[in-house]
């Protein structure tokens, strides 16, 4: 399932409980997860239109000054004399095959532990909800 034999142990042990507590694990972490990761999303929100406001607010009141037209065409003009310093990202190629590894990973703990899949899917939709 995963390169960390902590997972890998902790996945045998609770596929080889009893049905009621797998189902118990699994709402449970998924209620956490759904509820962390709403929570986290929401304060992302706020964050990021609290910013766009504070930065209408501040360039309506004279604060921050943006002229956009002049800022292009101060850097055309800093890049035909060679001063602005131009760099290429090179990303590197996804390995497929470490993609489709993980993905065989997840359907296989799926199939072995269907139940333990179902549950964390229905406390993750809980926790979502309830946050």
């Amino acid at each position: 399932m995963s390169d960390l034999p902590v997972v890998k142990s902790t996945m045998n042990s609770l596929s080889q409980r009893s049905p009621y507590s797998q189902i118990g694990m699994g709402a449970a972490g998924g209620f956490l997860t759904g509820f962390v990761l709403l929570k986290a999303s929401k304060i992302m929100a706020v964050a990021a239109g609290g910013t766009i406001l504070a930065l209408e607010l501040a360039w309506q009141a004279g604060l921050v000054q943006l002229d956009v037209l002049k800022t292009f065409s101060q850097l055309e003009q800093d890049q035909s004399r060679g001063q602005l310093e131009v760099r290429e990202i090179s990303l590197e190629p996804v390995n497929l095959n470490r993609v489709q590894e993980l993905g065989d990973k997840a359907r296989k703990a799926c199939a072995t532990s269907g139940r333990l899949c179902v549950a964390f899917l229905g406390g993750f939709l809980l926790g979502f909800g309830w946050a």
